[in-house]
């Protein structure tokens, strides 16, 4: 069967219109790329060693060892080498939304190394919903890295945020790449932004096990076996203390916040609180900028 000349002129049209559809939400949304997830025996889950991919325009830089860090080895090289390693959740990830660059870990790095005239490794140890079971399955399968400390940023709901082991989901943690990005956009994105289009995909935050006291009471003996293992094996241990939006919202905390600060008592390890900064910090965000008035 002879194709016509016409019909032959509308499939390339056709076909271009695909791949440049498909370059676009690619390259110019950052989309088909997303940083992706394993399952772990012991940790539950983390991000897969060895990614390095643009998303949004960003880029999320994952080390060896599941890090948002450079790679860096297992043990120092030079004795004059300094190393934290920060272990969190959402909030010191950053997620997609936020470049390698822009990272909490990457900025102490730098200012760090500059302050110190040394190579200072900061780790950032993290994933979205992460909490006491999975920090400390973590530094049990890969250990402190040389650390000369150890920071654990955590809010009032990580003490009750336990690991279920549960199928991830792939919305919010993906654990194979899209074919395509336009694929992508449209299955995980436009029902988001564009409801009653499509049924949009359920995106459950990760369940805990158990309820109210039952979950807080595992969570609290899981951050102090962390807190106590971090304190054994290296010289220095903090933990920072983040406030919820719901939290400032309410102008008040959670009772995660107190049982932690307890818990950091009574194993001698200092507890901060960031609500003063975060509230200044969005305080200042919140002012307009005179050069635009």
């Amino acid at each position: 069967m002879k194709i016509s000349r016409k019909t032959k002129a509308w499939l390339f049209a056709i076909v271009s219109v695909l791949v440049g559809v498909e370059l676009f939400a690619r390259f110019g949304l950052g989309l088909g790329t997303p940083p992706l997830s394993v399952t772990h025996p012991q940790i539950e889950y983390l991000f897969k060693p060895n990614q390095d991919v643009n998303r949004f325009g960003n880029r999320i830089l994952v080390n060896a060892y599941g890090m948002r860090t450079p790679d860096f080895p297992m043990h120092k090289q030079n004795p004059a080498e300094r190393r934290i390693m920060v272990f969190g959740d959402s909030v010191l990830n950053g997620g997609a939304q936020t470049d390698h660059e822009a990272l909490a870990t990457s900025i102490l790095a730098r200012d760090l190394s500059r302050a110190w005239q040394a190579l200072v490794v900061v780790g950032n140890i993290s994933a979205g919903s992460w909490g006491p079971g999975n920090w400390l399955a973590y530094a049990r399968e890969y250990g402190w890295l040389d650390a000369d400390a150890v920071v654990l940023v955590m809010s009032s709901h990580d003490t009750a945020d336990n690991p279920t082991f549960a199928p991830l989901n792939p919305n919010t943690h993906p654990t194979v790449r899209p074919w395509t990005a336009v694929g992508e956009g449209l299955t995980r994105y436009l029902p988001r932004y564009v409801p009653g289009l499509l049924p949009a995909a359920e995106e459950p935050e990760k369940p805990v096990v158990g309820t109210g006291t039952d979950a807080e009471a595992r969570g609290l003996v899981d951050l102090m076996t962390f807190l106590q293992l971090a304190r054994k094996q290296t010289p220095k241990v903090w933990v920072l203390l983040w406030p919820t939006q719901h939290e400032l919202a309410a102008g008040t905390h959670e009772p995660g916040w107190d049982h932690a600060i307890q818990l950091c008592r009574e194993l001698n390890i200092p507890s901060i609180s960031l609500w003063e900064p975060v509230q200044s910090a969005l305080a200042q965000a919140a002012k307009p900028d005179p050069a635009i008035i």
